[in-house]
């Protein structure tokens, strides 16, 4: 059988659409395949970085929600028992603590305040804190670390370019 060019032509751009296709659906699955991400037992989440003073403060707060595939990295450069708190948050959210390249403990749920009789006053608002020193803590939605059956001891790649 003989194939004319023209209809090799159309097959060949055919073939590379679904390819592209195809690639675009898998590395999308993988949550981000450029820009600065944090990879936990084969699931890459794609990252903002709080490496100032300020974007530590700052944190998630005043947000509306974080995607599903995306997270806030906090990083120190020594150890400590950091605390954190939910002020002016809007939704819940699971707190990885980290030391060094291994998740030290986690907050799963961590629940925003409740805002309905107005907002707490500062010194009302729990304070979460790991049990393990940490350098790093990743802030993810609730539920995440559990969907994707994360724990103490998980390896952590972080990616910051």
């Amino acid at each position: 059988m003989r194939v004319s060019g023209r209809h090799t032509v159309a097959t060949g751009r055919a073939m590379l659409a679904l390819l592209l296709l195809a690639g675009a659906s898998c590395g999308g699955e993988r949550g981000t395949d450029s820009g600065p991400y944090v990879e936990i037992s084969g699931q890459r989440v794609g990252i903002e970085i709080a490496d100032t003073r300020e974007a530590q403060r700052r944190g998630l707060s005043g947000r509306k929600r974080l995607a599903w595939n995306r997270g806030l990295l906090f990083t120190y450069d020594e150890p400590g028992f950091y605390a954190f708190w939910m002020k002016e948050m809007h939704f819940d959210i699971d707190i990885i603590w980290i030391r060094d390249q291994r998740i030290v403990d986690i907050h799963h749920r961590v629940p925003k305040p409740d805002s309905s009789n107005g907002p707490l006053p500062e010194g009302q608002l729990p304070r979460y804190r790991p049990r393990e020193l940490v350098n790093r803590v990743l802030e993810v939605p609730a539920g995440y670390a559990q969907a994707h059956g994360w724990r103490p001891g998980d390896w952590v790649e972080i990616e910051t370019k």
